[in-house]
């Protein structure tokens, strides 16, 4: 089973202590059963007995809460461990792949597995130990029939095992239908995601609106009617064994006194034994579908960080260094998207051009030219598909690009803000000071305890606030994505004439994407393009 396996692999679990105080706790339970069996046949009869009895009782009760107490503990330790242990290992694989697969797999089918994959896992562990538990119920009370009755342990064990029969044919079927509700899940996770990120466009657009709100109605549907079937199937299990046991309590009581010799007192005994059993039965049979759904989530898991190690790149095992800049030259270089059948859907190249340390470059061309694209490949977050990168006139190697990467600082037109300087060390904080004067957000925002106070801006406020991250991480090479898109015509002249120009005076090499035409002559260099080409 995947999840013990899981369990065993990612928290190295206290096994023998847990097996011992399971077991000690399932015979527990299951003496409760026979402690009260004898003292219900001895009542009015033997009063020392029925002393004994109660002090058994007692004595077994305290055993039984104290060791079923520290099973769960240590059933809810060793999750909570296994998911910490396994979301710390992805989430550093995760930060270490590639941004191509980052954009291939999605952030929903991610999130989902990272999170609610493993919050199922989570939830599933005391479960699993309490049906455990009450799997050695069942084993003491089928060991108890038997002794009270051969043809009674044949009958019940018969039943049993057309269940266990039944659920080992049905499960094969049910995990393929959880595997399908756990993809359609994420594509309705995909679908929220996209109500959010792209709210601004549906609230202008009532048709494009109602359209991804109807996609997201059919993906809900299907995620609903899967699981609708799955459950359909885990009812019929369940319901069968419920009613098969009332099948045995009817055998018991009308048919095997006509069938072989047995007293009233046995009968009366195999029924309660039967009843007894019938609530650690179901509770085993109730944790079935829990099982196959952690199950699941576990494969999910595992799966979600084989797909990230085999997008990864080998990197070089050496420190972090950040060499010093002279040149960049692309030559040939050409880069191509793929849809999910690894169809070709848009590239650009053959792109050759050279950037030198000190120049201010602009990327210009229409929408959809390839500008962010090449961008993506110039500060290495994309691979080329063919050609080369020269770095200061030496190939640069796949294995070389987390040190070529640290050279930079770029604020992407899909930037993300954080609200800590991460990765900043001895913040000068009169400079901070002065730079948050310098981009009007003195009254904005503040900066204390290595975080901004306040993020809650307008675009271009945090595009600003993004500048001044950018400007204390102090890096050589410096990229903007449209930054001054959505500046007011004061900050955006500001951008051209004082802020670039002070960078270029600090010896910064400066690559900016731009439509701004009446600020090109800022520029060392413009590279234009067109249909993935450069046209000048």
């Amino acid at each position: 089973m995947q999840l013990l396996d899981f369990f065993s692999k990612e928290s190295r679990p206290p096994k023998s202590q847990i097996i011992f105080t399971a077991l000690v706790s399932g015979l527990a339970n299951g003496y409760l059963l026979m402690i009260m069996n004898d003292a219900a046949a001895s009542v009015g009869r033997n009063e020392d007995l029925q002393m004994q009895n109660f002090f058994l009782f007692f004595a077994d009760l305290l055993l039984l809460i104290y060791t079923r107490q520290y099973s769960l503990k240590q059933a809810i330790v060793i999750a909570e461990n296994a998911i910490d242990r396994v979301r710390i290992r992805i989430t550093n694989k995760l930060r270490q792949t590639e941004l191509a697969f980052i954009e291939t797999t999605g952030h929903a089918a991610i999130f989902t597995r990272i999170t609610q994959d493993a919050s199922l896992i989570s939830e599933s562990a005391i479960i699993l130990i309490n049906a455990c538990q009450q799997m050695i119920v069942v084993v003491i009370c089928l060991l108890y029939i038997a002794w009270l009755s051969i043809p009674g342990f044949i009958v019940t064990g018969i039943v049993i095992v057309l269940s266990i029969f039944m659920y080992l044919y049905n499960s094969r079927y049910i995990n393929k239908q959880l595997h399908e509700a756990s993809t359609k899940e994420a594509d309705f996770f995909t679908g929220i995601d996209s109500i959010l990120m792209g709210f601004k466009e549906i609230k202008i657009n009532h048709k494009k609106n109602n359209a991804l709100f109807d996609h997201i109605k059919i993906i809900s549907k299907e995620a609903k009617d899967i699981k609708v079937a799955t459950g359909l199937n885990f009812v019929i299990d369940l319901m069968f064994a419920q009613t098969a046991f009332f099948i045995v309590c009817a055998v018991i009581i009308f048919a095997l006194p006509i069938l072989t010799f047995i007293n009233a007192n046995e009968v009366v005994g195999i029924t309660v034994a039967v009843l007894f059993l019938f609530g650690p039965l179901s509770t085993v049979v109730g944790a079935l579908p829990i099982f196959g759904r952690a199950n699941v989530a576990v494969e999910n898991l595992y799966s979600l960080e084989a797909e990230i190690d085999l997008a990864s790149k080998p990197l070089r095992n050496t420190p972090i260094e950040i060499p010093e800049f002279t040149s960049l030259e692309l030559e040939q270089v050409n880069f191509c998207y793929h849809d999910t059948s690894n169809s070709s859907t848009f590239g650009i190249g053959p792109i050759n051009l050279k950037i030198n340390q000190g120049e201010t470059v602009f990327i210009v061309g229409g929408n959809g030219s390839g500008k962010s694209t090449l961008v993506k490949l110039i500060t290495g977050l994309y691979f080329p598909a063919s050609g080369a990168l020269y770095f200061n006139n030496q190939p640069l190697e796949e294995a070389d690009y987390c040190h070529y990467r640290e050279m930079y600082s770029s604020i992407f037109a899909d930037f993300h803000l954080f609200e800590s300087l991460y990765g900043v060390d001895d913040i000068d904080q009169k400079r901070m000071t002065e730079l948050l004067s310098t981009m009007k957000l003195e009254k904005k925002t503040g900066f204390k305890n290595n975080r901004f106070s306040n993020t809650d801006l307008s675009t271009g406020q945090r595009k600003r606030l993004a500048y001044i991250a950018a400007m204390m991480e102090n890096k050589q090479i410096y990229v903007f994505d449209e930054w001054a898109a959505d500046q007011d015509p004061e900050f955006r002249k500001y951008f051209y004439e004082v802020l670039l120009k002070d960078l270029k005076q600090q010896g910064k090499t400066i690559i900016a994407v731009s439509h701004d035409d009446r600020y090109f002559s800022v520029a060392d260099k413009i590279i234009k393009l067109e249909s993935g080409v450069i046209v000048n």
